[in-house]
């Protein structure tokens, strides 16, 4: 049993190790656009088809592994669950190209060795640490063999966790052989060690002197079509895009109360604190109960001063019963009453073992007893948890406790803040010696409780808040509605959406270079649906969107797409803008060019050539690893040229990065201490391994041929 709640304990970090997330899929609006076929794929990998229906079922498996873990009523925001959907596809796809790897080296675990790494000499590291026994330290593999053998008498859930660690272990194993046979394959020559070593350490003492780009003003400088087409056709390379981008303007509308919303708002909130001021203390909770957003047993823990709120913080040191008067933060009202200040801990430490009934708070479906059969349970564990060691009590939590968290805790809650837990559950570990077991009953169920530890007492008071949030009436929000409904209709083009913008002092918002894979705009922190709209086939540039209705963040958003470029080369006209800035230095490079060639006609030296110019001279060591020239900045170019350069021999005028230069070497110093050829070697090797770890199966993606229709489907 101590085997199983191990196993169970560490069962969350297992599936991050596996780093399959789990969770739901969201349809959106794939089912009413009707442009979905369902014999079309999700992804197609060389060739081999990832359809939707498999899809789904590997993030719904992956779904009830993830509420296993944590709990059949855990809610996950919408970023989470597209999260959740992505790396579900880039497991399924790196299955795919990592499986035509193996196959094609004829890679595989044997059934001989993939026993070893249980119960032979070469034993997985994880299957160690569960089946080694804690008292003696002491890996017993016959428990291992014991435990597969009974696996079939365990409950399902069990079983499942196994299959997990059996497939992990596996996975790991044929990856592990697969990275180690590309490491082994790495070798650097005795000749290329050394050449390495003089080439790193060789310095050229270079002097030097520019002509900075930048002593010309880019109002000075005018580029032509024709020069920008020549610099597009020499820098193609440049602009190859792996994916179809999008290029979107758009407006926030927020849905805010209005000035009379908030006027009605505060004559509430004015009558609300009259009744907090006189109220009584046994009516109180009753008042906060149906005035506030906020109910009193969670707002009515013993809170330190810095983690009051910033004006109530006035009331640490003040008499009990003082109040903070209503005020806004946010579209929010608030007003605090002072009810009590004791000394206490700050932090308490506890195990525990919960019985739930049907029909308890958050109580899985498949609890059938009684209240009074849970509490016939819990009077029983609790006489025979009293005086038990951790391990002992972790053992009775792991098999009876019904808190899904034990999977990965056995019961044990860690440190907490005094307050943090319900009323119940929290006065027993604070009224209680560290050391004893407590039974208590909450809506959660019965709790049998071992207190661990308390922190050292410290000031603390009590506070009473009514916390009012100003909401936007139905009239206010229509009103909004329709002045984003406007916008969108009068904006029938790209000019017409400027004007509307303008003629009405909206905040214009762009979204550039967006991919199909982005979740999120500028602003907006759920914007998938304006990012799906925007790759639709029938969205072509121009198109205005309807009104957006983000009800989760309370907004309307209008936008209009302003390109879209597919995948590939990208025409002149698309880059044009941003091909400008370039070609415009390049421009300068030749206006300069006549001026340096000029101050280079009879000058034997480069101070004769700066004193022409009317420049400095500056002196570097230059290595081959140089990246950046002292008062111009990075010269990768110009410092190749430079370590590949006679000495004592004037240069021509060169173009770099930041000017044009022009540079003699006046001294190579050789390196005089030779190469150690088992460091650099160890150096290069490890260095080799890094990148491989990290990135050897994005180079082996790259190359994969990948059709991802992902944005048709969520």
């Amino acid at each position: 049993m101590a085997t199983i709640g191990k196993i169970r304990k560490r069962s969350g970090l297992l599936i991050a190790i596996i780093g399959v997330a789990l969770g739901l899929f969201v349809l959106s609006d794939f089912i009413t656009t009707g442009k979905r076929q369902s014999s079309d794929p999700l992804a197609e990998v060389f060739g081999e088809k990832i359809t939707y229906q498999e899809f789904t079922a590997r993030v719904e498996q992956q779904k009830e592994f993830y509420q296993m873990q944590y709990g059949q009523d855990l809610q996950l925001a919408a970023a989470d669950l597209f999260q959740i959907n992505n790396q579900v596809y880039d497991q399924m796809v790196r299955d795919i190209i990592l499986q035509k790897e193996y196959d094609d080296l004829g890679l595989e675990v044997s059934d001989a060795e993939f026993a070893e790494m249980f119960t032979g000499r070469f034993v997985h590291p994880m299957i160690r640490q569960y089946f080694t026994n804690p008292e003696t330290g002491v890996f017993d593999p016959n428990q291992v063999a014991m435990y597969i053998e009974g696996l079939n008498e365990m409950p399902e859930e069990d079983q499942r966790r196994w299959r997990m660690i059996e497939k992990m272990i596996l996975e790991e194993r044929i990856t592990s052989k697969f990275t180690t046979l590309v490491n082994k394959g790495y070798y650097l020559p005795q000749a290329f060690i050394e050449r390495d070593h003089v080439e790193k350490n060789r310095k050229f003492v270079t002097l030097y002197t520019g002509l900075q780009y930048n002593t010309l003003s880019d109002s000075a400088v005018t580029v032509t079509d024709e020069e920008l087409k020549t610099y597009y056709d020499a820098h193609q390379h440049e602009f190859e895009y792996d994916e179809p981008i999008g290029f979107a303007d758009f407006v926030i509308f927020d849905i805010k109360p209005s000035d009379i919303d908030m006027s009605i708002a505060k004559t509430e909130v004015d009558c609300t604190y009259s009744s907090f001021s006189t109220v009584l203390d046994d009516e109180l909770i009753s008042l906060i109960y149906s005035r506030s957003d906020i109910d009193f047993t969670w707002d009515s823990s013993y809170l330190r001063r810095e983690v009051l709120p910033v004006k109530a913080d006035t009331l640490f040191n003040a008499k009990l019963g003082t109040l903070v008067p209503p005020y806004l933060d946010n579209n929010v009202f608030f007003m605090h009453r002072l009810l009590d200040r004791k000394l206490l801990p700050d932090s308490l430490e506890a195990s525990h073992i919960l019985i739930a009934y049907q029909g308890a708070m958050r109580a899985d479906e498949s609890i059938t007893r009684t209240k009074e059969e849970a509490k016939l349970l819990a009077d029983s564990l609790f006489g025979a948890s009293k005086g038990t060691d951790s391990t002992a009590f972790s053992n009775l939590s792991v098999k009876f406790s019904s808190d899904p968290s034990v999977a990965q805790n056995a019961g044990y809650l860690g440190w907490f803040p005094e307050g943090m837990m319900i009323t119940e559950f929290n006065a027993a570990c604070l009224n209680n010696p560290v050391g004893s077991y407590q039974l208590v009953e909450t809506a959660f169920g019965f709790h049998v409780i071992k207190v661990l530890g308390k922190t050292k007492p410290v000031d603390k008071v009590k506070i009473a808040t009514i916390q009012r949030t100003v909401e936007p009436s139905k009239e206010t929000s229509d009103s909004i509605y329709n002045m984003s409904s406007v916008f969108a209709t009068i904006s029938t083009d790209q000019g017409a959406f400027d004007k509307a913008i303008v003629d009405n002092g909206y905040t214009k918002r762009v979204a550039e270079n967006v991919k199909t894979t982005d979740f999120t705009l500028a602003g907006i922190t759920e914007g998938r649906e304006i990012v799906r709209w925007m790759f639709k086939e029938e969205t072509e540039k121009g198109v205005t969107s309807t009104v957006f209705d983000m009800v989760s963040e309370s907004k309307y958003v209008v936008a209009i797409v302003k390109d879209k470029r597919q995948k590939g080369l990208a025409t002149f006209e698309d880059v044009k803008e941003i091909i400008t800035p370039f070609a415009k230095k390049d421009k300068k490079a030749q206006m300069l060019m006549d001026q340096m060639n000029s101050a280079l006609s009879g000058a034997g030296s480069v101070e004769a050539v700066a004193s022409k110019l009317k420049t400095e001279v500056d002196t570097f060591d230059v290595t081959f690893s140089t990246y950046s020239l002292p008062s111009y900045g990075p010269e990768p170019e110009l410092v190749g040229i430079i370590t590949a350069s006679k000495p004592n021999v004037m240069s021509k005028a060169i173009q770099g990065e930041m000017g044009l230069f022009v540079y003699m070497i006046k001294e190579v110093i050789e390196p005089t201490v030779p190469a150690d050829r088992n460091m650099v070697m160890s150096q290069k090797v490890a260095f080799f391994q890094s990148k491989t770890n990290y990135e050897l199966f994005k180079a082996l993606e790259r190359k994969a041929e990948i059709e991802d229709n992902r944005i048709l489907y969520y």
